[in-house]
């Protein structure tokens, strides 16, 4: 290896090592900031030996069992495989995911050129988009002919028979233009966003959003750049009767080991409280969901509490049934097999009104295994854990021949 290879290899070495030292700090942050709910689990003698002496088989090492505990604290339901959360952001998910590629394919930007390949999924039209600065758009231009027998772009009337199946560079004003009548859209950061941060939801006519009354131009420039401006998805009426303020997505982590395709327990998303969001971090809930679609019998809001039923609709969640949820985990796969750089996605998924499977987002860094275990009780990897982390003590070995 010649020397710039050998600089440039320690330069990205100190990167991604300086990037979980932050996650770190913030994981401890986390778990600190959860010691009510974990607190009040109380092991037995038999449950700690279990758990030590699967990080001694596994990892190598013993390990503290506080995320056994708080897992634990939202079902009530010890398994002796949960994976905690600080290993698999600082040890596991780097491997999985390169940080170089993960920073590229997840950009809300690429979703459609990436995934409207496969089969029987619908992904939220882009109206228009920017990256870097760029702006583009998949809507066809149109034109009328005046007097003079000299071609005009026309006004623009949002019709869904306008996109086309490519995409072309425009400019801010076009841009503008494009979606000042475009009624519901909605707009988010297309880089770098989590927990539903820069999500609006925008009714634009005649230049200007009614919700806000602010002009089309003023809140394209608020975005600077990086941004993508959709149209706006309803949930089909088994969502919308849960929570009908906010789409309702289902969260489906898939990943590859073995040469093969797998997902960790799913989970649904619910806003709550006039939240037009539902991500967990913005107040909203999470509640596990069987591969057949039928929900567990609780929800949880981040801080641990539990609800049976939604506190705003009331409706009840135990063998509450989701439409499509096979057809989600299928597509999931399908996708998840356009992108195998990466060995480990958090896909958002919902369900339209039409029962059409959509594509809301994929998410390859940051991701979180918390979430899912805590809403099921279960483990994140079953069967597959040893595997995990062998991933990791085989990457400690490599590092320490080095």
């Amino acid at each position: 290896m010649g020397i710039l290879k050998k600089e440039r290899a320690l330069l990205n070495y100190l990167i991604d090592k300086s990037f979980c030292m932050g996650l770190k700090v913030g994981e401890y942050k986390y778990l600190w900031e959860q010691r009510d709910l974990w607190k009040k689990v109380i092991l037995t003698n038999t449950q700690r030996n279990t758990i030590q002496n699967n990080f001694i088989n596994y990892y190598g090492k013993t390990y503290s069992g506080k995320w056994h505990r708080l897992y634990q604290s939202y079902t009530g339901k010890f398994d002796k495989d949960y994976f905690p959360e600080i290993l698999f952001s600082t040890k596991l998910e780097p491997l999985l995911n390169p940080r170089s590629i993960s920073l590229a394919l997840e950009d809300k930007n690429l979703l459609e050129p990436l995934y409207q390949s496969v089969e029987g999924l619908r992904i939220p039209k882009t109206l228009i988009g920017n990256s870097r600065g760029i702006f583009y758009t998949c809507i066809e231009p149109t034109y009328r002919e005046t007097t003079l027998g000299i071609s005009h772009r026309a006004t623009y009337q949002l019709d869904i028979s306008q996109f086309g199946n490519g995409r072309r560079i425009i400019n801010c004003k076009e841009a503008c233009e494009l979606i000042s009548n475009a009624g519901y859209v909605v707009m988010k950061p297309s880089i770098g966003a989590h927990s539903g941060a820069g999500f609006i939801i925008c009714k634009f006519h005649n230049g200007v959003d009614i919700i806000t009354n602010r002009s089309v131009k003023d809140i394209v420039k608020s975005y600077k750049e990086n941004f993508i401006v959709q149209e706006l998805i309803v949930n089909c009426r088994e969502l919308k009767d849960l929570y009908g303020e906010a789409l309702n997505t289902i969260r489906v982590i898939t990943y590859m080991t073995d040469n093969k395709l797998y997902h960790l327990p799913l989970v649904l998303r619910l806003g709550c409280n006039g939240s037009k969001v539902d991500n967990i971090g913005a107040g909203g809930l999470f509640i596990g969901i069987s591969d057949g679609g039928y929900l567990k019998p609780y929800a949880f809001a981040e801080t641990g509490e539990k609800y049976r039923c939604h506190p705003n609709s009331k409706v009840t969640f135990y063998r509450y049934c989701i439409p499509n949820i096979p057809k989600v985990l299928e597509i999931a796969y399908l996708c998840h097999l356009n992108t195998p750089q990466v060995k480990m996605v958090s896909w958002d998924f919902t369900i339209d009104e039409n029962l059409d499977v959509v594509l809301i987002e994929a998410n390859m860094l940051g991701q979180s295994l918390g979430f899912p275990q805590m809403a099921n009780g279960e483990s994140a990897f079953g069967k597959n854990t040893k595997k995990m982390y062998e991933l990791i003590r085989m990457k400690g070995k490599a590092g320490k021949k080095k």
